[in-house]
């Protein structure tokens, strides 16, 4: 089981989310933001004990969404900071 959020706008809520849900939770895409936007919430989401995303439009209508999930996955699997990671992926 999982449990698919939206972001709550901070660390410390979703952290409240996190640690009162007895599954993993994800975070919904939510409304259209820019690449830092996207990977500036996961890496916080990351941080409160986020288990990862479910993005559709924040990614695929990017101008290269193969870079996108790559930034996504080392922020997400990988621990890299929002900069190193879209440095790596060539964003």
């Amino acid at each position: 089981d999982i449990v698919k959020t939206n972001w709550t706008g901070d660390q410390d809520s979703f952290k409240e989310v996190v640690e009162g849900c007895m599954a993993p939770v994800i975070i919904a895409g939510g409304e259209k933001g820019g690449i830092r936007d996207i990977l500036e919430i996961t890496k916080q989401s990351i941080r409160v004990g986020g288990a990862g995303v479910a993005f559709g439009r924040n990614v695929f209508q990017t101008e290269n969404p193969t870079n996108t999930v790559r930034a996504l996955y080392l922020i997400v699997h990988q621990n890299y900071e929002v900069d190193e990671a879209m440095r790596e992926a060539g964003l």
